[in-house]
């Protein structure tokens, strides 16, 4: 054997690195000359690397870490299963980059990609088929030979062809086990820095499907056919995407096991390079997309749905299959039918959509769900400002390598073609009331199976758009089902990521501002969707993402979660609501922190501070350096654009005035800026956005407006004011805020607003009262509606419906704005109007008919038990307004 090409008894030079004039020369004959990576491809393989991989780059800091790893000694790469695609592609990249190409690869041939000249002579001095035994001992002791050396070379856990027998299969798995254990024992006794790196790589993005031709992309139980690979990469390739995984030391590594032996040392590492692939690929391509038909069967066989359809077929005179025939169609009614193809196709055209509307699309925090995602589901709780949330949450995730979510959506939202393609999307689809017990209990059970089997889901928790900017109250339907499936499931924890999207300027503006003053909501259509082409010509600014920290559900649960899994029917179901209702809140309070601040929201929380309809420019960029510093203050998100016009604020204002919000006179020093009376309401949509970071030093600045208070009296007011309206801005607790609030009042002083008297306690100075008075004037509008509603119901009759009390205060709104008794006509909406009632309600003021209509607006209302209390938040109401 002393003669072969293969015998690594033969003296091997230094380890070849790209661009080695040596290697290339000697064409890496000196390692093991039918595997190892080349310096220089033959013409055909030229070819096809500059027309496939051109494209792609490692990433710097990847490289970096690489060569840092090869300075200090051996390393070896890992990957699932052996592919000459992928070493073609890593020989490729090693080169561009300069990295040590590999010595040796387990599994195949790589000689015939080198020139001619050398592949032909190797190919006449190739070995002919030899036993297995022989040939692997040769290749044990060329990577027992590489290691110590300190050389780069590649094992792949996998070499078995698909078409190979399981029993061949078991015993090439052990070889390959074998290689690793001779890495093992070749670092077993020695001082030499060995890393194990592993390499994942993923040709296409989306979800795997079962038994799917040409599902090759992300490794397999068996290593696929070279020309199924082949194939598969040609349709694929512009998606290609490679993960560099954490390094493992293997001599500190096997200095904390020494104890178990190489064998069972061996094994763990192997494991750890599984349990990495399966992460990898679990975030690419989430859990395998069964057919629609097989997910039908495991519903179908769920208890509670048999019970609901024996229930159904006891209303048909026992025919069960008519019961069942009525499952089926309510399952296909309800079920997403994700679909790769489709998915890539609706992501280019995404892609093209946002490219034309949007000047950019900022992502912060996605890195961080990734991580949550490799060990367990998410979902994923957004506010909703626009038609594009989802299109751009799942265009993010399909572009950036994460399986696009399963989508909780209105059936109104399934509309001709477009509900087809939303379905292939991730979209699944409820109907506004579940008063149908089959249909409830089909929906129940397929939620829980998107828990049960890790899929990545979103819902909007305001169940619909805001119209007014602000966060809505949370709906808990879609909470609770998520909740019970995790309760009754085995899953270790389920993560609710609260997502925070602005925008510059909103693409639906009009329509919700014509909402606002009355118009009806048109109802979502193809004809709709066809006019709304006239967008694409329109720009509307950065649109942000900001994906906040994760809330875990398992923590949140604790020891409920074994009780609330053991109730029976009934039980317990009061105090499950209860912990639903608090989490719901607490997402809530997390999507406002996470909700980032643009130029357009600071701009409109300036202009609407003010009592007139327009100020100097001067004063204008004066106010918004101090809202972006009470921001900053809080530790809001800053959109870039922001941050980068902070100080003149030049291209804030000019895209304000492109987009026809305000108008700015001529005039160099004595420019003013100002809005039309038609503009208030769009200027309100934006301030909204970021009014729940304003409403706590809004309320400080009426404190101080007031004076006579001391700072432990001013920290109460403010937090019994955010108290009382937590409804209307989800402010987190008092003591998350108390820093906050000494920070604010620090600001106030150090900026000369604010000064101590003795005898007097906190006083605005002249000099503050100005600049106050605009943060004050955040909330004054909601304070207003309140105020007007309450007054109505004071004089109402003891029963009366709600639908009648929010026509009388809107009238009588109208009336005392006539008069100059209220002035923010902005904040006149249903959305206040409810959270207004709603605090009543909660407060016990008022309390509902269960007699009454189902339908909100018909809900019949009578005078609760704390009725007496209205007249003291009246009184508190209108002594808060005098003091602004």
């Amino acid at each position: 054997m002393a003669d072969s090409p293969l015998d690594p008894s033969q003296d091997l030079p230094g380890p070849p690195r790209a661009g080695d004039d040596t290697d290339r020369r000697r064409g890496s004959t000196s390692s093991e000359p039918y595997s190892a990576m080349t310096g220089r491809f033959n013409w055909g393989f030229r070819w096809f690397a500059r027309r496939f991989f051109g494209h792609f780059h490692l990433e710097s800091s990847a490289v970096d870490r690489l060569r840092t790893l090869e300075s200090a000694g051996a390393v070896v790469y890992v990957m699932r299963y052996s592919s000459r695609l992928d070493y073609f592609l890593f020989n490729t990249l090693f080169l561009r980059e300069g990295l040590r190409l590999s010595r040796f690869a387990n599994g195949f041939d790589f000689f015939f990609c080198r020139p001619l000249r050398e592949a032909v002579p190797l190919a006449l001095r190739r070995p002919r088929a030899r036993p297995r035994e022989v040939e692997h001992g040769e290749e044990r002791r060329i990577a027992r030979n590489l290691v110590r050396r300190g050389d780069s070379f590649f094992l792949f856990l996998r070499t078995t062809q698909r078409a190979q027998f399981s029993r061949r299969r078991a015993r090439l798995r052990e070889d390959e086990l074998d290689l690793l254990l001779e890495v093992v024992r070749g670092v077993w006794d020695s001082e030499e820095p060995v890393s194990v790196v592993p390499l994942a790589l993923f040709w296409r993005k989306g979800p795997r499907a079962e038994n799917r031709f040409l599902n090759l992309n992300y490794g397999s139980i068996t290593r696929p056919s070279d020309l199924a690979k082949v194939t598969s990469f040609l349709a694929t390739y512009r998606s290609l995407s490679v993960k560099i995984g954490e390094s493992i030391d293997l001599s500190s590594f096997i200095a904390s096991r020494r104890s178990e032996g190489p064998v069972r040392v061996a094994r763990k590492v192997r494991r750890s390079m599984l349990l990495y692939f399966y992460r990898e690929e679990k975030v690419v391509e989430g859990p395998t997309v069964r057919t629609r038909h097989r997910v039908l069967g495991q519903i179908i066989q769920d208890p509670r749905v048999k019970l609901a359809i024996q229930e159904r077929a006891a209303r048909y005179g026992g025919k069960v299959d008519r019961a069942e025939r009525d499952a089926e169609k309510l399952f296909f009614e309800i079920a997403a039918n994700m679909n790769s193809t489709f998915l890539a196709a609706l992501a280019g055209v995404a892609g093209w959509i946002f490219k034309r509307m949007f000047a950019s699309i900022e992502v912060e925090g996605l890195e961080k769900v990734a991580d949550f995602s490799r060990w367990d589901p998410i979902v994923l709780v957004p506010n909703h400002r626009s038609y594009f949330d989802f299109l751009i949450i799942s265009w993010l995730f399909y572009v950036n390598y994460l399986v696009p979510p399963h989508i909780y959506a209105r059936d109104n939202m399934a509309f001709g073609p477009f509900g087809f393609l939303f379905r292939r999307a991730g979209a699944f689809f409820a109907r506004g009331r579940f008063d149908d017990p089959l249909y409830k209990e089909i929906f129940r059970s397929y939620v829980a199976y998107l828990v049960r089997e890790g899929f990545t889901q979103e819902f909007f928790i305001e169940g619909g758009r805001s119209r007014t900017g602000k966060t809505l109250a949370p709906r808990f339907g879609m909470l609770s089902w998520d909740v019970d499936a995790f309760v009754r499931s085995s899953r270790r924890d389920l993560f609710f990521v609260p997502v925070g999207l602005t925008y510059e300027r909103l693409v639906e503006e009009g329509s919700i501002v014509s909402q606002q003053k009355g118009a009806a909501k048109e109802k979502e259509s193809l004809v709709g969707l066809v006019r709304a082409g006239k967008f694409l010509q329109r720009r509307f600014g950065t649109a942000h993402v900001n994906f906040g920290e994760p809330l875990s559900l398992a923590e949140a649960l604790g020891s409920r979660r074994r009780e609330f899994a053991q109730a029976g029917p009934g039980e317990r179901d009061a105090e499950q609501r209860e912990f639903v209702e608090s989490l719901a809140h607490r997402i809530v309070e997390k999507i406002n922190a996470a909700t980032a601040a643009n130029a357009t929201a600071v701009a409109a929380s300036v202009l609407l501070g003010s009592r007139t309809a327009g100020m100097r420019l001067v004063e204008f960029t004066d106010r918004m350096s101090e809202v972006v510093e009470l921001l900053r203050l809080q530790d809001v998100q800053l959109t870039k654009a922001l941050l980068a016009d902070d100080g003149d604020f030049g291209d804030c204002v000019g895209f304000l005035e492109r987009a026809g919000l305000v108008r700015v006179t001529e005039g160099v020093e004595d420019a003013v800026i100002f809005f039309e009376e038609n503009s208030r309401q769009a200027l309100d949509l934006y301030r909204n956005s970021i009014v729940h970071f304003l409403a706590a030093p809004s309320f400080m600045a009426r404190g101080l407006l007031a004076g006579g208070l001391s700072r432990e009296a001013l920290g109460e007011e403010v937090n019994g004011w955010l108290e009382l309206l937590y409804r209307e801005y989800f402010v987190p607790p008092a003591d998350t805020l108390s820093a906050h609030c000494t920070a604010f009042l620090d600001f106030f002083e150090a900026r000369g607003w604010v000064e101590t008297d003795p005898g007097e306690g906190l006083q605005a100075t002249p000099l503050g009262r100005g600049p106050l008075e605009g943060i004050a004037a955040q909330t004054e509008g909601v304070l207003e509606v309140y105020r007007c509603l309450f007054e109505v119901i004071r004089q109402a009759e003891p029963r009366f419906r709600r639908r009648e009390i929010l026509e009388e205060a809107t009238a009588v709104f109208e009336r005392s704005r006539l008069v100059g008794e209220t002035s923010r006509v902005e904040a006149l909406n249903e959305t206040t109007l409810s959270n207004a009632l709603d605090l009543l309600l909660h407060e016990a003021v008022i309390k509902v008919d269960p007699q009454a209509p189902v339908h909100p607006r018909e809900v019949e209302l009578s005078r609760g038990e704390c009725w007496d209390r209205l007249a003291e938040l009246g009184e508190r109401l209108a002594g808060a307004l005098s003091a602004g």
